[in-house]
């Protein structure tokens, strides 16, 4: 064995930016170079944070696919100005926070015929366009799902707490990262610097990449009126309202102390299968600080605007348990769709055969066991609790 003592990955802003160039033949970030502050400081917060040889070789990876990504994106537009030229109109997006039924809505409103939801292949891998022809062999699926797998392999009990399978709807967080911002990095590598970052800063320009990706998916994919979902909109509702203004938006509720048990142990099984995690008071410290500050900014924000209030719809997640139909019908309702008979037995045929049941009760967690004090976020977020605490019954 050699005595050789090997230098730890250095990553740096310019050689990634070099090597995506030389990997793509490509040299044109277009216009926008927003994306280049979320980059500086995900790599800094990489290079701050101790880490395993597996966790920054795999950020590493993941930052030249983006960057690749990225430069493809922008040849397509150059040599295609029709997909920067289309509308994405009245978007339904699904905003409440993590673990409070989220899913299951988001799920329920694409059952929608006329409706069109980003599958996670595409959030993950945008180039090449996803094609109608071919949506359902599309050639991206088998890599995302060699990435779930690898996900599995290192921390199986992923399957106990979240759907893992990349043909079905995906959360807009996953685009997020095209932009070097969002809430994935933070989950998938912990870097407290990134995260401070969010908690501090509204990136300039997500919301125009976050459009952008929705364009090349609409160009040759299938059609439809976009459903959406992502917590972490509820950092920015201002700027996703101000880039669709005719959005509907849904905001599920759940008592946040039981969520942020709930999301620190997918965090902490996701940090695993990256490589890093280990101590889960600080996963269940970096819970409550993000995700706090994203609520208590959402919340003051509807009290500050009414015109942000005015495009919301509040849904208790016992209501989405209880009267999955109705909480559907509710929205329909809300934002003046028609709610068909189609998406009704569509519905009922999704509810006879929901995947997600078989993963009720089997992923166990608790404050306790992440340093969670339930004092503590009463009091963080005294205003939400004012104004939404008769939708937090449980079940």
């Amino acid at each position: 064995m050699s005595d050789v003592a090997y230098a730890p990955l250095v990553l740096d802003e310019a050689e990634l930016m070099a090597e995506a160039r030389a990997a793509t033949g490509l040299s044109d970030w277009g216009d926008d170079l927003s994306f280049r502050e979320g980059l500086r400081v995900f790599v800094g917060a990489l290079m701050d944070m101790p880490c395993s040889a597996q966790l920054r070789a795999g950020a590493r990876d993941r930052i030249l696919q983006i960057l690749q990504m990225r430069l493809h994106l922008v040849d397509d537009a150059r040599r295609h100005p029709e997909i920067e030229a289309q509308r994405i109109e009245q978007p339904l997006v699904v905003i409440g926070l993590p673990r409070t039924g989220t899913t299951i809505m988001y799920d329920l409103l694409t059952q929608d015929p006329a409706s069109r939801a980003p599958r996670e292949f595409e959030w993950y891998i945008p180039w090449p366009a996803s094609e109608a022809a071919t949506f359902a062999t599309d050639p991206r699926i088998a890599v995302v799902t060699a990435m779930y797998d690898n996900y599995l392999k290192h921390a199986p009990e992923l399957s106990d707490i979240q759907r893992l399978d990349c043909t079905q709807p995906g959360e807009c967080n996953h685009g997020m990262t095209f932009h070097f911002a969002g809430s994935n990095f933070w989950a998938e590598y912990g870097v407290p610097k990134f995260m401070q970052w969010i908690i501090d800063e509204v990136p300039d320009g997500l919301y125009r990449t976050h459009k952008r990706l929705l364009q090349q998916f609409q160009w040759k994919g299938p059609k439809g009126r976009w459903v959406l979902k992502s917590p972490h909109h509820l950092f920015d509702l201002g700027g996703l309202l101000e880039t669709y203004p005719d959005a509907g938006l849904v905001w599920t509720h759940r008592d946040p102390v039981s969520t942020f048990s709930s999301l620190s142990g997918f965090v902490a099984a996701l940090q695993r299968a990256t490589g890093g995690g280990g101590d889960l008071h600080a996963i269940g410290r970096s819970v409550f600080e993000l995700w706090s500050a994203a609520m208590a900014r959402a919340t003051r924000l509807r009290r500050e605007n009414p015109e942000v209030d005015a495009r919301i719809i509040d849904i208790a997640h016992r209501d989405v348990v209880v009267d999955p139909v109705g909480s559907i019908r509710r929205v329909y309702a809300r934002f003046d769709l028609p709610f068909t008979e189609a998406l009704q037995a569509r519905i009922a045929s999704f509810l006879a055969d929901n995947p997600s049941a078989s993963r009720l009760g089997r992923h166990k967690h608790s404050p306790e066991q992440y340093g969670i004090d339930p004092d503590e976020v009463h009091a963080q977020l005294a205003e939400y609790y004012d104004r939404f605490g008769h939708l937090l019954a449980k079940v």
